[in-house]
C-alpha cells in the first residue's frame, strides 16, 4: 500500500480506457466508496460473451472500509454489473427513483434482490458517509433522474459528473438553473472528474425537443408500418415516439424485455403517465400498417435482440416489407458498428427503408459536446481536471480542451490507477491490475480464462473425438473411433481418418508402448501425433480430445 489514510484518492476500476463499464472509486481516512458499477459489451471479437463486467476483486477486499455505492443513473454502463456482484456487495446502494426502480426490476429478473439495502436520493440530498459528504446535483441526460455527485472532505470537494448535458427534456419535467453549477464552486473545486464521451465533438448537443421535431417530421408522412429502435430507458425518447404516434394516429406496439422493464419502472416514479394502452403483439397484422408505430430494442445489433430477430424474418408476429420504415433513433456504441451494420444491410436487402441520425435528425445525444464542456469548467472552475467515460481518443481529446480551459492539473487516467488528489501536484502513487470479467455458465471469470482461448482456438480449428478401448493389459479390444466437426468436409476426409486410426493400433502394437506410460501421457502421445496430420493434410491445428478406456 503506497498511501495513507488521510490521502484523498481517485481510483478508476472501469471507464477511463473505453466507453462503459464505469466505475470509480474514492478514498479518504481509510474509508471507500464507488459511484457507479456498470457493464460494457463485447465487440465481435469477444465470441461467445454477452457482457464484459469489471474487476471487482479489489473492491470485495476492501471489507468494512467499503462504505457505499453511489448511482449518478440507471444505464447499464452505469448499474450493470450490480446483479452479477450482489452477493458480494455488504453495503447500502443510493439513486434517484428512477434509477432504483430500474434496479430492482433488474435485481428481481436475475433473483438477486433479497439482500442488497437500496435507498432513494432526492435532488439536493447530503448523505454523511464516514468522513465523506455526499450532495446530489440535479442534471439532464437520456434518462429520467440523473444526478452529478459533490463529494465533500476536509482535504477538498470533488465533482463527479456522471453522464450530462445542459439541454434539458422538457417532457422529464428537468427544470434547473445553471446558478445550481455556479454555485458549486463558491467554496472551491479541488477536482472534477467529468464525461469525456463527445469531447470530439463541436457545437453544443440539443435537447430533446430536437429528436422530437425530427422523429415527427419522418414519421408523419409514412404510409406503411415504422419500426423505431432507441435505447430502451430512454424515457424521454419514448415519450416523444408516443406522442408522434398519437399525432399521427397510429398505435404503440412495444418489443423487447428491456424497453417493457424501463417503462414499467417509469409508470412507478410517475414518469409515464395516462399513456395509451400498448398494443398486442398479435395485432401487429390484424391493424392496418399505415396505423401502427412499433418501438424495439436492438439498436446496438445485439444478434439476440428483437430488432435483429426481426431483421432476420425470423419474429413470428412481426415482419416488414417493402414501403415499410425503420428508424435508428440512437447513436453508434463504438465497437458496435459491424453489428448494427449487419442488421440494417438485412432490412435494406428486403427493401426496408433505413434512416439513422445522418439522414434525418431523429436522434440527440445525452452527452456534452464541446462548448458545453467549456461552459461548464467555467462553472466548476476546478483545479484538477479528470476525463473519465471515454477510450483513449476521447480522453486526450477532453484533456486537451481542459487544457485550454487553464485548468492548473489536468490528469489522464488509466484504470487502475491510485491518483492522489491532496498534494501539491496530483500523483499517480500506485497501479492495480485490473482484470475485465465475463459472466459465463453462471459465474463470473476473468476474460482471459483458459475457456475461452479454447473456445475460439475450436472455433477456426475444429473438434477432434477419439475413443480408444484397451484391455487391462494395454490391448486394442477395437479400432479407434475417430469422429471430427469443423476441420474440413473433403471428399478424403474418412479415408484420412481410417488412416489415423490405423496410425493408433500401430502404437499399441508397439510392444514397447503397452503398459509403460500412464493413460494421461498415452493421450498426450496421441494427440500430439494425430495434430501433425491434421495440420499437414488441412493446415488447422483442431482441438484433440482422446478418451482412453480400460476394460
Amino acid at each position: 500500500m503506497n498511501w495513507v489514510n488521510s490521502d484523498l484518492l481517485f481510483l478508476p476500476v472501469g471507464g477511463s480506457e473505453e466507453i462503459g463499464m464505469n466505475a470509480n472509486l474514492y478514498h479518504y481516512q481509510d474509508k471507500w466508496i464507488l459511484v457507479d458499477l456498470g457493464i460494457s459489451f463485447p465487440d465481435e471479437t469477444d465470441l461467445g460473451v454477452d457482457v464484459l463486467l469489471p474487476d471487482f476483486d479489489f473492491i470485495k477486499s476492501l471489507g468494512k472500509k467499503f462504505l457505499g455505492i453511489f448511482l449518478t443513473h440507471g444505464h447499464e454502463d452505469h448499474i450493470g454489473a450490480i446483479p452479477y456482484f450482489a452477493d458480494q456487495i455488504n453495503c447500502p446502494i443510493w439513486g434517484t427513483a428512477f434509477t432504483i426502480a430500474l434496479l430492482k426490476r433488474k435485481l428481481k429478473e436475475s433473483n438477486n434482490n433479497t439482500k442488497l439495502v437500496l435507498n432513494v436520493l432526492s435532488i439536493d440530498d447530503k448523505i454523511e458517509l464516514g468522513d465523506f459528504i455526499i450532495k446530489t446535483v440535479q442534471t439532464s441526460h437520456s434518462i429520467p433522474d440523473p444526478v452529478s455527485f459533490l463529494i465533500s472532505t476536509n482535504e477538498g470537494d470533488i465533482f463527479h459528473s456522471g453522464d450530462w448535458k445542459l439541454e434539458q427534456a422538457q417532457n422529464l419535467n428537468e427544470n434547473f438553473d445553471l446558478d445550481t453549477y455556479r454555485s458549486l464552486a463558491n467554496n472551491g473545486i479541488l477536482a472534477m472528474v467529468c464525461d469525456s464521451t463527445n469531447s470530439l465533438v463541436d457545437g453544443r448537443t440539443p435537447s430533446e425537443d430536437f429528436a422530437y421535431q425530427g422523429l415527427y417530421e419522418t414519421v408523419k408522412d409514412k404510409k406503411g408500418a415504422v419500426l423505431i429502435t432507441c435505447f430502451s430507458s430512454n424515457i424521454s425518447r419514448i415519450k416523444s415516439i408516443i406522442e408522434i404516434a398519437f399525432k399521427t394516429d397510429r398505435s404503440i406496439l412495444v418489443v423487447g424485455r428491456a424497453l417493457l422493464r424501463a417503462i414499467d419502472a417509469a409508470k412507478e416514479v410517475g414518469y409515464l403517465k395516462n399513456i395509451p394502452e400498448l398494443l398486442n403483439l398479435k395485432d401487429f397484422n390484424i391493424i392496418s400498417r399505415s396505423n401502427i408505430l412499433v418501438v424495439a430494442t436492438g439498436s446496438q445489433g445485439e444478434p439476440n435482440s428483437a430488432l435483429s430477430r426481426i431483421s432476420r424474418n425470423g419474429d413470428k408476429h412481426i415482419n416488414l416489407i417493402k414501403g415499410d420504415t425503420i428508424i435508428f433513433s440512437s447513436r453508434k456504441i463504438p465497437g458496435n458498428e459491424n453489428a448494427i451494420l449487419k442488421v440494417q444491410n438485412r432490412f435494406l436487402d428486403n427493401g426496408i427503408e433505413l434512416i439513422t441520425d445522418e439522414d434525418k435528425n431523429v436522434h440527440v445525444s445525452g452527452h456534452p459536446a464541446r462548448e458545453e464542456l467549456i461552459e461548464m469548467y467555467s462553472f466548476i472552475k476546478p483545479k484538477i481536471a479528470i476525463p473519465v467515460h471515454g477510450t483513449r481518443e476521447h480522453i486526450e481529446a477532453h484533456a486537451q480542451l481542459a487544457n485550454d480551459c487553464q485548468i492548473p492539473n489536468v490528469i489522464k487516467p488509466r484504470n487502475g490507477e491510485i491518483i492522489k488528489l491532496n498534494s501539491l501536484v496530483p500523483t499517480v502513487l500506485d497501479k492495480k491490475n485490473f482484470t475485465t470479467n465475463v459472466f459465463d455458465a453462471g459465474e463470473v471469470v476473468p476474460i482471459d480464462n483458459a475457456r475461452f482461448v479454447s473456445r475460439k482456438h475450436t472455433l477456426w480449428n475444429g473438434f477432434v473425438h477419439i475413443s480408444v478401448v484397451v484391455d487391462i493389459d494395454g490391448y486394442l479390444i477395437s479400432p479407434p473411433l475417430i469422429t471430427q466437426t469443423g476441420v474440413s468436409d473433403k471428399n478424403n476426409m474418412e479415408d484420412f481418418l481410417l488412416d489415423c486410426s490405423l496410425k493408433i493400433e500401430s502404437f499399441f502394437n508397439n510392444n514397447e508402448f503397452q503398459n509403460k506410460i500412464s493413460d494421461d501421457e498415452i493421450c498426450d502421445y496421441i494427440k500430439r501425433n494425430i495434430r501433425k496430420d491434421f495440420k499437414l493434410s488441412f493446415i488447422k491445428r483442431p482441438t484433440i480430445n482422446v478418451h482412453l478406456i480400460r476394460i
